[in-house]
């Protein structure tokens, strides 16, 4: 039995209020999960035009019942965690991607804003040097993973994440003017 207690549904809540706040940052429609997918997708959101769930985190929920649950049903996943206290992003997602029969995990992502307006991408944290190098373009249909960085710079990197994090926060707060 997992029980929960105050920091856990403090964790859960800024989840899933990321969650929620990301397909408006992208762009994305969604739509509560539909009844047809895993129970373990209850009370998540599904982007059907790009055949994405978009999760947030759970203490109930473990990684590998979600990696299951993408592999049974092909989905692509993005879960969305709040970062620790004392770090410099407000959030981190682990893309979990199914392709060709495979899945595939890519982690400590932050998303990484030109400006307000977009485009919007998912970069590797650079904080952490054993991440995956590639990013994603939140403005395709389906996330590929791209080696190629949409910022040229460490300077301009290092903007597109405050930026990013920024717009995140305020639109999870509700507060983005």
């Amino acid at each position: 039995m997992i029980y929960l207690n105050e920091e856990n549904r403090q964790r859960e809540t800024l989840a899933k209020d990321g969650a929620v706040a990301l397909p408006t940052i992208a762009g994305w429609q969604t739509e509560p999960c539909p009844n047809i997918l895993p129970p373990v997708f209850g009370g998540y959101l599904y982007c059907p035009n790009s055949d994405l769930v978009l999760a947030h985190w759970r203490r109930d929920v473990s990684l590998s019942r979600l990696l299951t649950a993408a592999r049974e049903t092909r989905l692509d996943l993005l879960l969305v965690e709040p970062a620790w206290i004392g770090l410099g992003a407000d959030y981190r997602i682990s893309a979990i991607l199914c392709r060709a029969g495979e899945t595939h995990v890519f982690r400590g992502l932050r998303l990484w804003a030109a400006d307000l307006d977009g485009p919007n991408w998912l970069v590797p944290d650079p904080g952490d040097r054993d991440l995956d190098p590639r990013c994603f373009d939140l403005s395709l249909k389906r996330l590929t993973p791209d080696e190629q960085p949409p910022f040229g710079d460490d300077e301009t990197r290092d903007l597109g994440l405050l930026v990013g994090g920024i717009r995140w926060k305020a639109m999870a707060g509700g507060h983005l003017v």
